[in-house]
């Protein structure tokens, strides 16, 4: 994921459902604990989870789509004694 992406808090968007969009960065913030891949992406879309505007909506979005790109790896964490991480390929 591109860390040079520079969102604002773009005053004169579209706003778009908060319920929605707290909903969709709930559940990216859960993904993070397989996928930390995407925890620097989901943190900045938070940022803005009081006054959501169509274009940071398309963002968490794109996000979804990198999911569905990378559905063949993700992190397993084993709560034994020996807390192994292992990556499923």
């Amino acid at each position: 994921m591109s860390t040079s992406c520079h969102m604002n808090a773009d005053l004169v968007g579209i706003t778009v459902d908060q319920t929605k969009f707290q909903g969709l960065i709930g559940y990216l913030l859960y993904l993070t604990t397989s996928k930390p891949d995407i925890m620097f992406a989901i943190c900045l879309c938070a940022r803005f989870h009081s006054n959501p505007k169509e274009s940071h909506f398309n963002v968490a979005k794109r996000i979804l789509k990198y999911l569905k790109g990378t559905n063949h790896c993700w992190f397993i964490v084993s709560l034994s004694l020996s807390y192994t991480l292992s990556l499923l390929f």
